[in-house]
């Protein structure tokens, strides 16, 4: 019976959860599978293609933010749901990063940050600007504490006893109140003109 490619996320994921991205290889990935190697390359031509689409999978599952929130309100559920869906897969932090290095897999939540921090009334070029400080923010620190985990589960190091979740959430507070201050005074700058005109 055929593999699915779906299946084939699926046991990619189940190969992070209990070993690493270290030990994921298309070889063991089709052992895993009970299939030959080049049965595979039907769904990911190489293993490149393979983690792009296991990105794609790991940032589609987080959730939309509710319209019913402010614009701010909805950045910062965006970005804990990235947040929340990279900590759910050991190592996909570096997995979403080299994808999107590399072109291959889709930045739909970047252009979902973008989108909010426009309505809320950011020019384009902050609005993006603000996505990529969320990005960064969010994918960096959990990279570290990914690989900080990895390393304190091999038992290399100890606890560092470092508060993750403090920083993201400290970091994210800096970036949404420069996103505010940013669109109030684009807001009054732009009243400001309108009166003038007027």
């Amino acid at each position: 019976m055929s593999n699915s490619r779906a299946d084939v996320l699926r046991a990619a994921r189940d190969i992070l959860t209990e070993h690493s991205l270290a030990d994921l290889s298309m070889r063991r990935l089709a052992a895993d599978l009970g299939v030959r190697p080049n049965a595979l390359y039907w769904h990911f031509p190489n293993k490149q293609t393979l983690l792009a689409a296991l990105s794609d999978d790991i940032l589609g599952q987080i959730p939309p933010a509710p319209d019913a929130l402010g614009w701010d309100e909805r950045l910062a559920h965006l970005a804990t749901g990235l947040r929340a869906a990279l900590l759910d897969v050991p190592d996909s932090a570096e997995i979403v990063s080299s994808s999107w290095a590399s072109g291959l897999s889709a930045r739909t939540i970047a252009a979902q940050l973008a989108f909010v921090a426009h309505e809320g009334g950011l020019s384009d070029r902050d609005a993006q600007a603000v996505a990529t400080a969320v990005c960064q923010l969010t994918i960096g620190l959990t990279i570290e504490e990914q690989t900080r985990s990895q390393m304190e589960r091999l038992q290399v190091l100890g606890p560092s006893g470092r508060d993750f979740t403090g920083e993201f959430l400290d970091g994210l507070s800096v970036i949404l109140d420069g996103a505010r201050l940013r669109a109030e005074r684009l807001s009054a700058t732009t009243g400001a003109r309108q009166g003038k005109e007027k």
